[in-house]
């Protein structure tokens, strides 16, 4: 059984939009086993995003992540477990960049390019692969926070 990790940005948490991103994601058939919300702090967001560090966007991907954009540094941090969980739910979640998402997909519907910030507010995160989904997990969660 596979497992990947889902965060709802802080932008989805501001406006309201995690019980419809949960609905949505349940559609998935996965098992969810484990959920939490987090305050993220800079050392988290960098760890998080630490692939990106030599990126000149890199700055702004921590400041989004860490809730300076929309007056709020909580994400819903969710652990899908089952067969292709990581295929399955970048599928539902829709391409990186809402532009480019299909209108029927979570960032397609709820993703923006917010103007006055210059951010991409693509509202999920979803792992990308089986190795980053490992190593992701193991930063936002503890093992005794995980079902079996």
């Amino acid at each position: 059984m596979e497992r990947t990790l889902v965060l709802i940005k802080p932008d989805a948490v501001a406006k309201g939009l995690s019980g419809q991103i949960i609905f949505e994601l349940e559609r998935s058939n996965l098992k969810m086993v484990g959920l939490k919300l987090v305050n993220v702090k800079k050392e988290l967001a960098e760890k998080h995003y630490e692939e990106h560090k030599e990126e000149p966007f890199f700055e702004k991907l921590i400041k989004y992540l860490t809730g300076k954009f929309h007056n709020n540094a909580n994400v819903v941090a969710i652990v899908y477990e089952g067969e292709n969980a990581t295929s399955i739910i970048r599928n539902l979640a829709g391409k990186t960049f809402p532009d480019d998402a299909e209108f029927c997909s979570i960032r397609g519907r709820y993703g923006r390019h917010n103007q006055k910030t210059d951010c991409v507010e693509n509202v999920i995160h979803a792992s990308d692969s089986s190795e980053s989904a490992e190593k992701e997990i193991s930063l936002w969660f503890n093992q005794n926070e995980l079902l079996n």
